[in-house]
């Protein structure tokens, strides 16, 4: 066994092994046919929602979830590697060049924070790239394509699994991860299953997409490299705790001090000389306290994908759930269940995390109504 960073996980090293992406959920229902819904998604009952006239569940409430995905969707350069060429919008390009002379790294460190929050991240931290984390094989989008461009095919099940099993590795040099988190609406989770919670989310990675385009490009004109990611690439929730912005709950996600579970990951990995932040232990430990004796998350699962266990332990239910870490596993072929079911994510289980700091929860109707 072995304890990293202090006390933040702890992992069998027997049985860790980097994650292959195909094994994600989301890939999963395209190749795996073992599974009971395979080839279906979230479209598969939309249509039996919309006439429903169910409350939060109406044409207009699709129509918001499916305008929030709009940019992470279809910006083309969200998730660049690193710059197709330097195009002069009327600044120049000459002085982009050269690298940037970095003198003060504490206080660089500090601007690059400042930049992260300027564009829109609501969280951020540092942390020393571990390849770990790193996905051994995934999805890798051709560079200078859009999310929905590069995922037509792979969307539909028109692909042979090589596609989903490409070598992921960063280039040489890099080895700091800019970690950052998007707030979630807290009154939209609070309708959660209903659509306006799924419209939080779509919101969250539109935003995510902004973000880390527009961190990537501020880091590539100071003559460094960036390569901006979602939840591709790497593991982004060991990768946060790692850069101190949380703990991980019993429901399987970031728990953060400010927001709970109400956030959306996305990270830029760099070659800049930064200073990498450590574990937030003391906050890990309030977690880990809680979870053991709060099963709120466990209780609003609609299908009994959290664990009820009282103490977390290393066995994983599902081969989507990578084994060798010590925590809560959530059986992620139920919750996928449900999502279909439900025509969007569920978000039950943020909505219940104490952490979350919901004072109100709203029926999709007092949302809708909401001044």
């Amino acid at each position: 066994m072995e304890n990293n960073n202090g006390s933040s996980y702890q992992i069998d090293e027997a049985a860790y092994k980097r994650f292959d992406e195909k094994y994600n959920m989301l890939f999963r229902r395209i190749w795996d046919k073992t599974l009971p819904n395979f080839g279906s998604f979230l479209d598969t009952n939309i249509e039996k929602h919309i006439n429903s006239h169910k409350d939060g569940y109406t044409r207009i409430d699709f129509a918001l979830v499916a305008a929030g995905w709009t940019v992470y969707e279809k910006f083309p350069y969200a998730f660049s590697w690193e710059r197709d060429k330097q195009i002069d919008i009327g600044y120049g390009v000459n002085w982009m060049k050269s690298k940037y002379s970095i003198e003060d790294i504490k206080s660089f460190t500090a601007t690059i924070k400042k930049v992260t929050m300027f564009y829109g991240a609501s969280l951020v931290g540092i942390a020393d790239v571990n390849e770990k984390w790193i996905y051994k094989t995934g999805f890798k989008r051709p560079d200078q394509s859009s999310e929905s461009d590069a995922k037509e095919k792979i969307r539909i099940g028109n692909i042979t699994n090589s596609i989903l099993e490409q070598p992921i590795n960063l280039p040489k040099g890099i080895n700091k991860a800019i970690v950052m988190a998007v707030e979630m609406n807290p009154d939209a989770i609070s309708t959660a299953p209903a659509q306006p919670e799924a419209a939080a989310v779509a919101i969250a990675y539109s935003k995510m997409a902004f973000i880390i385009s527009c961190v990537g490009e501020f880091i590539r004109n100071l003559g460094y490299r960036a390569i901006q990611c979602g939840n591709d690439t790497a593991l982004s929730i060991p990768l946060a705790i790692d850069a101190g912005l949380g703990a991980l709950g019993r429901n399987g996600l970031l728990i953060t001090p400010e927001f709970g579970p109400r956030v959306r990951i996305c990270k830029v990995f760099t070659d800049l000389p930064l200073v990498s932040d450590t574990p937030n232990l003391e906050f890990i430990k309030k977690v880990d306290k809680k979870c053991k004796n709060c099963y709120k998350c466990a209780e609003a699962c609609e299908t009994d994908a959290i664990s009820k266990d009282k103490e977390p332990n290393f066995n994983s239910p599902t081969i989507s759930n990578n084994p060798g870490v010590k925590k809560y596993y959530v059986n992620v072929e139920k919750c996928l269940e449900f999502w279909i079911e439900n025509s969007s994510d569920c978000g039950n289980c943020i909505a219940a995390c104490p952490f979350s700091k919901i004072k109100r929860f709203l029926t999709p109707t007092e949302f809708w109504n909401m001044k």
